[in-house]
Parts: structure tokens; sequence; C-alpha cells
């Protein structure tokens, strides 16, 4: 409350132009000239920095094939496949997050993957990346975007194909959204540091700012972020799901991951090292994930 009470206090005119400013740091690709200089911090250490852009650099000089669809909202969506060990017929598709793109996300995983029989598919959401688009969706694009990929993927390497959902943050998010609508190709989906639902989470970030700024989400992209809740979703999923979630995470509060893992009433297991930060499991605990997916991974897919 102390945080707002100077934006409460301003006239009329000027707190409608801060809520203004807000939206578009919050909502709109590229943000806002005047609070993204103030508010965006660093929230992992430089080794996992170092980590993370290193592998991303090299994800993007592996050979890979660059594909283009339509959203439902006209936008042109770019996605990359790499291959690996999986010959066109088992595909990890990873899923990232806020803020994010396709490198940043897939790069850490490609030899994961690869050594376990998978090539890779990973796509720029709307607003982000390569991907056309202005405004964020906080999965509600997302999962929409990402079932035409999977319709997509079907066609391009056939209906025989065997694809596991890998998604980060606002990824973990988008594939929790769909898991009801997935194809049966789907063997697999993997939630990363995801949130329940976009609401509880916005009104941590903006506290009595969600109210105004959603509302005009909604007149503006058309986008309802009450439409980004989970459960409706994981009530009838029918894949298995590993939930990861690292207990020192400053973005997303850990206590998401057990509330969705207890949620679920399929098949399920879960992963919630003591010391990872944001979508830091694999990078602190890689031994633990590697042997959690390995065992799903042996349970759902066929050689």
């Amino acid at each position: 409350m102390k945080k707002l009470l100077p934006v409460l206090l301003l006239p009329a005119g000027a707190a409608a132009a801060f809520v203004a400013e807000t939206y578009r740091y919050v909502c709109i690709r590229g943000g806002s000239k005047l609070l993204n200089p103030l508010l965006d911090k660093k929230t992992h250490d430089e080794g996992y920095y170092a980590h993370r852009d290193g592998e991303a650099a090299r994800l993007r000089t592996l050979p890979q094939k660059r594909y283009v669809i339509r959203s439902s909202r006209g936008e042109r969506l770019v996605g990359h496949y790499i291959p690996g060990g999986g010959k066109g017929k088992r595909i990890a598709f990873l899923v990232h997050g806020y803020h994010s793109e396709y490198a940043d996300t897939a790069g850490m995983y490609y030899d994961y993957y690869a050594s376990r029989g998978f090539d890779l598919f990973a796509c720029d959401h709307t607003a982000h990346g390569e991907s056309e688009g202005k405004a964020i969706g906080f999965g509600v694009f997302e999962s929409e975007d990402c079932l035409l990929w999977l319709d997509f993927l079907r066609h391009k390497y056939g209906e025989d194909i065997q694809i596991l959902l890998h998604g980060f943050s606002m990824g973990a998010q988008t594939v929790l959204l769909m898991s009801d609508r997935c194809p049966d190709n789907v063997r697999l989906i993997v939630e990363d540091s995801g949130y329940r639902d976009a609401p509880t989470q916005l009104k941590k970030q903006l506290g009595a700012l969600y109210a105004p700024v959603a509302a005009l989400h909604r007149r503006l992209a058309h986008c309802d972020v009450r439409l980004a809740d989970a459960r409706p979703a994981l009530a009838k999923a029918r894949q298995p799901i590993l939930f990861v979630h690292g207990q020192n995470d400053p973005t997303v509060p850990s206590s998401n991951g057990p509330a969705l893992f207890a949620l679920y009433r399929g098949e399920k297991d879960c992963l919630f090292p003591e010391k990872a930060r944001h979508v830091e499991s694999f990078h602190v605990e890689p031994e633990a994930y590697q042997r959690k997916l390995d065992r799903m991974i042996a349970r759902t897919f066929r050689p």
C-alpha cells in the first residue's frame, strides 16, 4: 500500500497516465520507456545468465528449420525446429515465458533432449522474439497459439509423432491451460515455475493497479486474464505431468508448485529444489531434474 499511496494522491489526469504507463510496462511488447529503467532488475546470479546465454548462442548456430504460421488474431508466429535424436518422430516442444524467446529457453535443454532421442521445437510467442503482436496474453493467447503449433507439427511430421510439452513460467501456465485440449500425440507435460492463475500472480505484482490494468487489457487487447486459470484444465487433463518449482523463487511464489501438484488427479510427479530461484531448477539441480524426466519419459514414450 505504501508504494501505491503517491499514485493514489496524484491528480486524476496524472493517475490515469500512470495507469496507462503501467499497462504498457506489464502487457505490451517493449514495455514502458519511463518504467523499464526504474523497475527492470536482474533476478538471477551471473552464473545462471552465463549458462543460459551461452547455451542460447550455441543453439542459434545449430542446423534448424524456421517455420511460420498465422494466429487466429492474424499475427505471424515463428517457430524453430532443431534436429536432435528424434528423427522427426519424438519432439520436445519447449515453451518460453514472459519477456523471453525460443533460444533463451531451449538452449539449456538441447543436450539433454538430444541425448534422450528427441528433436527440439520452440516457438516465439506473440509479442516476443521474431513473432508479431504487441500484446502479451499471460497464457490466454499463447495456449491457443501452441495448439496451432501442435496441429502444424502433426501435419508436418506425421500423426504418429510423440510430443513432450515443457513450459517455463508463463510458458508453464500456457501448457497447463491447454492440457485438457492436447491431442494424444502429447505424451508428457512438464510445467516449470508456473502459476495457478494470472489474476493472483498479477495482483501480487500490481496490487491496487491490477483492476485498471486488467480492464485496459480486456478493452485494448481483447485479452481477459481471468481466463488464464489452470484449474479448469487440470480437472479434465489426462496426460502425465511433472511439476517443478524452485523453493527460492522471487518471481512466482513457490507455493504454486505444491498447490498445482495437489490439484492434479492424474499421473504426476514433482521436483521442488530448495535453493533454485525462478526457472533455475535445471541449472541448480540438473541430475535430480534429469532423473525425474528420465523416469517419466521411460513410462510414457515408445522407443
